[in-house]
């Protein structure tokens, strides 16, 4: 009987500076992206109303994680369909 020897292999990730630069660039445009979602709240309603959103969507947009503008368009969007087949259902 022969004796095998595992031997765990040691991976360590060591970041380029590509990779440093891009991790860079992407906390970049979602800090970006989360300010002008922001900046929203500082606009009157009636332009609030107007894109079809409301103070409670932009809040509820930045408390969620995840890309705030896509969040705002889904909240939106659900907002839409439900004013619109509220009659109808």
């Amino acid at each position: 009987m022969s004796l095998i020897e595992h031997r765990a292999r040691s991976s360590h990730f060591i970041p380029s500076p590509l990779d440093i630069f891009g991790i860079l660039q992407k906390w970049i445009v979602r800090r970006r992206k989360r300010r002008q979602i922001a900046a929203l709240l500082e606009q009157e309603d009636w332009v609030l109303k107007d894109m079809g959103v409301t103070r409670g969507d932009v809040h509820e947009a930045l408390a969620t994680s995840g890309n705030p503008a896509l969040n705002l368009r889904a909240i939106a969007a659900k907002r839409r369909f439900w004013t619109r087949n509220r009659d109808t259902l």
